[in-house]
């Protein structure tokens, strides 16, 4: 994986287009870096202010060179504390150089500034910055200085030497950040990864736990109430398969979330984890029409359709609904009540329809209110819709899940 990911970096740092380096932006100095720069060329430029007062004009041009002063302290102010102003301040230089033949400290000031703003420039204003130095150098040597046009093998060479470890650094850093903001994404992805991992586990872990003790402890009520040795006996027996079944159900979740780990058992792995293949929908709804009679809610069953049709990723789906439909029913409903259980295979969707009559009172189980909550997620996930409330005296849960354009949870 690390692989990879170093991978895509360097093939998006190989297709960086020129417009991309052009917006590569400037890079920062510690506070101290920039007080010591302008501190030395605030000295620089008030000795050369002392120098003109004391010495008096000279030279041909000699308030260029004040100008010039002035110009490279603003330059270096920009480089310290406002770099976006360093190439305006940077042709201001020039102007006032490029009248004087022999201009001195300035000219070295400046080729020092270019190193400078090498680091400390965008790439656009650097581009300026290096373009008018060109063309300042070759506008220079053949009009004013006495080096000649030959002094430009000199200048030139010099100008891309400064210019090239600014550069390199600028995009070292670059370099750094696009890889940091790359990891922070990867780690963004995964952590939601995570999160929704953990979100659907812990939707399973409320089925099995919900459903698995809200029949064990109905099936406990039904035992202690009835006085008949059979029923209690029967009851007994109810308690002793739900609980097994939970167990199965627990230990495939842990098997889940251990899956890096090595099975210690192979056997009983094979056992306890089967697919959503081996889920026969005929039978889950016989076993829910059976538990719910059981526990003396009678339950007609109507199904419609081939169930054999249903898509291999929606049958642990379909499961899950009858599960917390039943373990609702125990829990809100009284002895008695009546519950109808309505499967429709159609060409291209399945239709679950579960109603039980509403009776009064409170519920008998504490209730978690997130079981229908998780159900709408994972019905929504795969393209489909569930919808619950009261009507015509009954509650009803009717889900319908298309069997195309969906996403498999398993």
């Amino acid at each position: 994986m690390e692989h990879s990911t170093e991978k895509r970096r360097n093939r998006g740092w190989r297709h960086l287009s020129i417009a991309k380096v052009l917006t590569l932006g400037t890079s920062p100095i510690p506070s101290w870096v920039a007080f010591v720069m302008a501190l030395f060329v605030t000295i620089s430029a008030f000795d050369d202010v002392r120098l003109f007062i004391m010495t008096g004009p000279t030279g041909d041009h000699p308030w260029w060179v004040l100008a010039g002063t002035i110009a490279y302290l603003g330059l270096w102010m920009a480089l310290a504390f406002l770099p976006k102003l360093a190439p305006y301040g940077f042709v201001l230089l020039l102007v006032t150089m490029y009248p004087q033949e022999a201009p001195g400290g300035a000219i070295l000031l400046a080729f020092g500034a270019l190193a400078v703003a090498a680091y400390r420039v965008s790439v656009r204003g650097l581009v300026v910055i290096v373009g008018a130095f060109l063309v300042w150098q070759m506008a220079w040597t053949t009009g004013i200085s006495a080096l000649g046009p030959a002094g430009l093998w000199g200048l030139f060479p010099a100008t891309l030497m400064l210019v090239t470890p600014g550069l390199a650094v600028k995009f070292q850093r670059e370099r750094s950040l696009q890889t940091a903001r790359a990891q922070m994404a990867a780690e963004e992805v995964a952590a939601k990864a995570a999160l929704n991992q953990r979100t659907e586990l812990a939707r399973e872990l409320h089925d099995v736990v919900t459903h698995g003790l809200t029949m064990i402890a109905v099936q406990a009520n039904l035992g202690t109430l009835s006085k008949e040795e059979g029923e209690q006996h029967r009851a007994l027996s109810e308690i002793g398969q739900m609980a097994r079944n939970s167990l199965d159900d627990l230990r495939r979740l842990l098997q889940t979330i251990r899956a890096d780990d090595p099975p210690v058992l192979p056997s009983m792995e094979a056992e306890v984890a089967p697919s959503s293949a081996t889920i026969d929908l005929g039978q889950s709804v016989a076993d829910a029409q059976k538990r719910l009679s059981g526990l003396g809610f009678p339950t007609v069953v109507t199904t419609s359709g081939d169930l054999d049709r249903t898509p291999n990723g929606l049958r642990s789906t379909v499961l899950r609904i009858l599960q917390e439909s039943s373990t609702n029913v125990a829990k809100h409903s009284g002895a008695g009540t009546d519950c109808e259980i309505s499967v429709d295979v159609h060409e291209d969707s399945l239709e679950l329809s579960i109603r039980n009559r509403v009776t009064s009172g409170r519920p008998r189980l504490p209730v978690s209110g997130t079981g229908l909550v998780g159900l709408r997620e994972r019905t929504s996930r795969l393209g489909g819709t569930l919808e619950a409330g009261q009507q015509r005296g009954y509650w009803t849960v009717r889900a319908v899940l298309p069997f195309k354009r969906r996403e498999t949870l398993h």
